[in-house]
């Protein structure tokens, strides 16, 4: 990890104090997520025909990894750190500790389906499907199986709001969400409801959870940043309303935001 000079650091805690003071309150109901994230996925197309391999795919040259500043073993860093590789690890690293005997995996929020893509090249068995809110990411991911010969399967899904036929996939071992219910704010117990009840084992959740945040000026500005854009609120308290037996959380170490302390909650059925 680079080392920042005081100066540095200094102008980087005075801005991202600036820009979070100053920052507008934002509603985030599903047109807003929509309108955000159909427009980000359309733009991944070209980076698709331009991926020569699934590698720069899942992290494409000239836009992943340029130097930036980042969260890194909770230090405040600025280089080219590859957050998306580190959280596919800690991902798949939880699913070989806690649900072993797993064979097949949904993920809920999927958005360009990458993740699923990584799974399936570690774990060539696991049975592979990702749901996604917009359907230019739904796109973009069934075009990326197909160019990568990897057999995935993507369809278009509201987890929140749509009706049971719309689950089109058979339910799984293990479902899982990697910064999607940061997207539902106040509902997100009805989403893990309905994760839960398409997942025989369990869940895996990688999401930003501010109860859970450390108590210093970044862990402060965090907050008060994922409020004010309206993320995912009272988690912990929800997941523990849930009536599960075994509920386990872990702390994810790094993250792509400076100002995020990620949690990663393993919820057990049984």
């Amino acid at each position: 990890m680079s080392r920042l000079a005081m100066r540095d650091r200094l102008h980087f805690y005075a801005r991202a104090s600036w820009q979070t003071m100053r920052r507008g309150q934002l509603n985030r109901q599903t047109g807003v997520v929509l309108d955000e994230y159909s427009s980000s996925w359309s733009q991944y197309a070209e980076h698709l025909r331009n991926a020569s391999t699934l590698e720069t795919w899942l992290r494409i040259p000239g836009v992943e990894d340029a130097p930036s500043y980042y969260n890194v073993d909770g230090k405040l860093a600025h280089e080219a750190f590859d957050s998306l590789g580190y959280y596919r690890n800690v991902l798949l690293g939880a699913l070989r500790r806690h649900f072993p005997s797993a064979h097949s995996v949904s993920e809920f929020g999927c958005g360009l389906g990458r993740n699923l893509l990584f799974l399936k090249r570690q774990l060539p068995e696991l049975e592979c499907y990702g749901y996604e809110l917009c359907q230019p990411g739904v796109d973009v991911a069934r075009a990326a199986a197909a160019k990568f010969g990897c057999e995935v399967h993507y369809a278009q899904l509201d987890y929140l709001y749509d009706p049971p036929e719309k689950y089109v996939f058979p339910p799984v071992d293990v479902a899982f969400t990697m910064f999607s219910l940061e997207q539902i704010p106040k509902d997100s117990a009805v989403a893990v409801r309905n994760i839960l009840a398409h997942a025989r084992l369990g869940s895996i959740h990688i999401e930003p959870v501010p109860e859970n945040y450390p108590m210093n000026v970044r862990g402060i500005l965090g907050k008060i940043e994922h409020r004010k854009v309206d993320y995912l609120s009272g988690f912990d308290k929800v997941v523990r309303n849930l009536g599960l037996n075994n509920v386990k959380v872990e702390k994810v170490a790094s993250a792509h935001n400076p100002l995020m302390y990620p949690s990663m909650y393993i919820l057990r059925k049984a």
